[in-house]
């Protein structure tokens, strides 16, 4: 089991994308280069070379789904920077 991650109220995670290679299968969402995602929720590090595996939403607050058996994308296709609230 993998626990999830939410940031607390205070903060807010973003991911900008640096990586919108295609992965071996077909899509049914993707990310945009350069784009800033909020993140929704991270997992702790699932191993070094894979990092975590993030949830983003769009601008609607709908989350973004590679495909139904991909939930999340890695976290080494973004540059991820928290923003902590007053």
């Amino acid at each position: 089991m993998v626990n999830l991650i939410y940031p607390p109220s205070y903060m807010n995670v973003y991911a900008k994308c640096i990586d919108a290679t295609l992965p071996n299968f077909e899509p049914e969402e993707w990310i945009k280069e350069g784009h800033v995602y909020t993140v929704k929720h991270f997992t702790e590090p699932l191993n070094q070379e894979e990092g975590m595996a993030v949830t983003i939403i769009d601008e609607e607050g709908e989350e973004i789904h590679p495909s139904p058996s991909h939930w999340s994308f890695s976290s080494n296709r973004f540059e991820l920077f928290s923003i902590f609230l007053n």
